[in-house]
């Protein structure tokens, strides 16, 4: 029973990566991060142009970088459980199936 002890660390870790990695994608409010903006100010991400702006002191929204890693963390639980359910009816149709075979087949 060491599954849940593993997935939830995993998945909230996996959450994180991808929180941090959202910082780079800008909205209209001049924030940054998906998709809640909880980084502002600073110097844009590369790729994007430097303005007045940038001389702004870096800030951030805990409470939106955490209700990211949230978000994330839930759509790949959602993800998970839903390969689950799709891996053990593969399972239950290949169970059947055999099980018709042998009903045809007995030795």
């Amino acid at each position: 029973m060491t599954r849940p002890v593993v997935l939830w660390p995993t998945l909230i870790l996996m959450g994180t990566f991808l929180t941090l990695g959202t910082v780079l994608i800008g909205n209209w409010a001049g924030g940054y991060g998906f998709p809640l903006s909880w980084k502002t100010g600073g110097c844009p991400p590369p790729g994007i142009a430097i303005s007045t702006s940038c001389l702004l002191a870096i800030a951030y929204d805990w409470l939106g970088f955490g209700l990211d890693i949230l978000f994330y963390t839930a759509i790949g639980y959602g993800l998970l459980l839903a390969y689950a359910k799709y891996r053990s009816r593969g399972e239950e149709v290949e169970r059947s199936h055999s099980d018709r075979l042998s009903q045809r087949n007995p030795q």
